[in-house]
């Protein structure tokens, strides 16, 4: 089974529809990729292929929407929740996401 690594994280890709192209090979300079609004939060997040909690650094109000700055294992790691969720910086949240809705890029940022 294809898995995505970075740092200590194993993020599985059951399901990327590219995996024929990532195969066994090597993931150096490969980058990965998840929209914000794919990223499920608080209980749904107990249901995603993939789950972790991340400490909130920035919380950046957009009207009917918030958008959280954290970090996931040392990268940037951003998410969208509802606009009227009260999260403050240093609250710890359970985030998931299905990889299998991100995309991978290649060294030359072209996706894989």
């Amino acid at each position: 089974k294809p898995v995505f690594k970075v740092g200590n994280l194993s993020i599985p890709l059951t399901g990327y529809d590219f995996t024929q192209k990532v195969g066994k090979g090597s993931m150096d300079g490969v980058t990965m990729g998840v929209r914000p609004e794919h990223v499920l939060f608080g209980e749904l997040a107990k249901k995603a292929p993939f789950k972790a909690d991340v400490t909130v650094e920035v919380v950046e109000p957009m009207g009917a929407d918030t958008l959280v700055w954290s970090e996931l294992d040392g990268l940037p790691f951003r998410f969208r929740v509802e606009g009227q969720l009260q999260l403050s910086s240093g609250d710890v949240v359970s985030i998931g996401f299905d990889p299998a809705r991100g995309s991978l890029f290649d060294a030359e940022d072209l996706r894989i």
